[in-house]
């Protein structure tokens, strides 16, 4: 026994004329979906924050109250951020490695770095 029912009308493949049908408002409807997911994904790409920098010390010593940095300070690539007293006398135990500006400083005045790599502050790169 055959149907006489066209196959565009059980399948509706073809749109009726002046409207859309389910099947093509759904595709519309997931290309839309795809579209604002790409936009959204370029979005918190572009705007995600940098990660901090950590910087570290090149040098042993007692920390100096003069030169050293304050958060909230900026700074360019190479500037010292931490001077020491050290034997031979006063010296640079870390530089900004970028530019940027001072997060946070990890060591006062008075403090004795003793191990070369310590963390002495963090920076928020430009």
């Amino acid at each position: 026994m055959k149907l006489a029912v066209p196959v565009g009308v059980v399948w509706r493949l073809k749109p009726p004329k002046g409207g859309c049908d389910d099947r093509m408002i759904r595709v519309r409807a997931l290309v839309c979906i795809v579209w604002l997911c790409v936009g959204a994904l370029a979005v918190t790409v572009v705007a995600a924050p940098k990660a901090a920098v950590d910087i570290k010390a090149s040098l042993r010593g007692e920390v100096l109250p003069d030169g050293l940095a304050k958060v909230g300070q900026d700074v360019s690539e190479g500037d010292p951020l931490v001077y020491v007293k050290t034997p031979t006398g006063r010296g640079v135990a870390a530089r900004a490695t970028v530019d940027g500006r001072v997060l946070d400083v990890l060591v006062r005045p008075g403090m004795t770095i003793r191990e070369l790599g310590t963390i002495v502050a963090r920076l928020d790169p430009k």
